[in-house]
């Protein structure tokens, strides 16, 4: 089933259920991925949190619908207005955003690769996450980016 799945990703065709399953299996691809990092760095496993993966689902899927690469939404939005409106009560928050990569192990070592978006993966002050993929087929390319990117990438960290 699971190479049926990604059969039809590569098409570039969507099923309902079919897409969604697949980017299930990413995401937790992703945080496998990420966990065993932290594990390296000396931190725990981050924990999905249902708040934090609405979150974080809600941006990826704005990203991709509204064919937009930005970590403030075209609505105005932020990681910490997301985060609130999803009833995350926080301590300590932060969110990575990706696009293009079209497997949890891209999209990974692209963070790794990144000052920024591996301090916060690997600062073990968070405790739990919300980590997305939306893929949008008939993606367009972003005004100043040759291709589309099709996958949106959005991890949020949390500690209450």
């Amino acid at each position: 089933m699971r190479a049926f799945l990604i059969a039809l990703m590569m098409l570039g065709l969507t099923l309902g259920h079919a897409s969604t399953a697949h980017a299930d299996a990413m995401e937790t691809d992703a945080l496998a991925l990420i966990n065993a990092a932290r594990a390296k760095a000396g931190c725990a496993a981050l924990a999905v949190n249902p708040k934090l993966q609405s979150a974080a689902t809600g941006h990826a899927k704005a990203m991709a619908r509204q064919n937009f690469f930005s970590h403030t939404g075209k609505n105005g939005s932020t990681a910490k207005s997301r985060i609130n409106a999803a009833g995350y009560g926080w301590s300590a928050i932060a969110e990575n955003i990706a696009a293009g990569q079209s497997t949890a192990k891209e999209v990974v070592s692209t963070w790794l690769a990144s000052a920024g978006h591996k301090k916060n993966m690997l600062n073990c002050t968070y405790t739990e996450t919300g980590v997305a993929v939306v893929y949008q087929p008939d993606d367009a390319p972003i005004k100043g980016y040759q291709y589309p990117f099709k996958h949106y990438w959005v991890q949020t960290f949390g500690r209450p």
